[in-house]
């Protein structure tokens, strides 16, 4: 499994779990188990299929949910929250990941009493060594100190870039106000190699966040995060001057290609030649 994306699993549902017993406490619960799905273990989901599975369960006792919210919570963009506080695609984001693992996402919920994510990941049936788990090997760690500036109002969100992309060797200041962001950048705009903004956020939605930028450092790599852009909003951005657009929900190997793309590998300098 992709360790990151299992950490954006957890941390997205538990964030979830979290929000859904505000004000009135109560208990998350992760347990990770073993477990053999027989055929027709699950008949809405004949992709899962026969054989020995790891299932992660998360659940809360928090106020649960009708089945008219469950028919679309998997729907991106779709969110019970309050308008800014958050964007409907954390849960889509989930299941993309399942899927791109071969799994499959289950969920009980009832108002009242609570919700539970079943997550079935296929077991492999010997073990692998440690060091090809985990795709962030030194020999993908290319970065050398470059100062990347990422933007998101997902506070989860920023939290993973930050981790994922120190591990590749670069230095991450992270922000989820677009005001901060923009003050910290024109505080020492040459002290940031790249820019990663999401689009959708509170106040300055990542187009301006880009456009005062580029205002002030017209050679800046930036890059735009969104869940969706109609083609006119894209050709407005390349023709701003931003360089990539990477839409949501992404993957760590997505973004890792386009930050290699952008801030390539400096060579070291060629010894000089002796003195004569």
């Amino acid at each position: 499994a992709d360790a990151s994306q299992i950490h954006q699993v957890v941390l997205n549902l538990a964030t979830n779990a979290w929000h859904a017993m505000e004000g009135q406490g109560g208990r998350i619960e992760i347990r990770l188990e073993a477990c053999q799905v027989e055929p027709g273990f699950f008949p809405a989901h004949p992709e899962l299929h026969p054989g020995p599975h790891l299932r992660l369960s998360i659940s809360d006792t928090g106020k649960g949910m009708d089945a008219a919210t469950l028919g679309r919570i998997f729907e991106p963009f779709f969110t019970t929250k309050a308008p800014g506080e958050g964007t409907g695609l954390g849960l889509s984001v989930v299941h993309g990941i399942m899927r791109s693992h071969g799994g499959v996402i289950t969920v009980e919920s009832d108002p009242g009493r609570g919700t539970t994510f079943h997550l079935y990941f296929p077991a492999i049936p010997e073990p692998i060594a440690a060091a090809s788990l985990d795709p962030v090997t030194t020999a993908t760690a290319r970065g050398q100190g470059e100062h990347i500036l990422y933007v998101d109002d997902e506070q989860p969100l920023v939290h993973l870039a930050k981790r994922f992309l120190e591990r590749l060797g670069y230095r991450v200041t992270g922000h989820t106000q677009p005001d901060v962001a923009l003050a910290a950048f024109s505080a020492d705009p040459k002290g940031f190699d790249l820019v990663i903004t999401d689009f959708n956020m509170p106040g300055p939605s990542g187009m301006e966040v880009a456009r005062q930028l580029l205002r002030i450092r017209p050679d800046m790599p930036v890059v735009m995060l969104s869940g969706f852009l109609k083609q006119a909003e894209i050709d407005s951005a390349y023709a701003m001057g931003i360089r990539e657009i990477i839409l949501k929900p992404n993957t760590v190997e997505e973004l890792m290609s386009v930050v290699k793309r952008l801030l390539p590998a400096r060579k070291p300098c060629p010894p000089s030649a002796p003195a004569r």
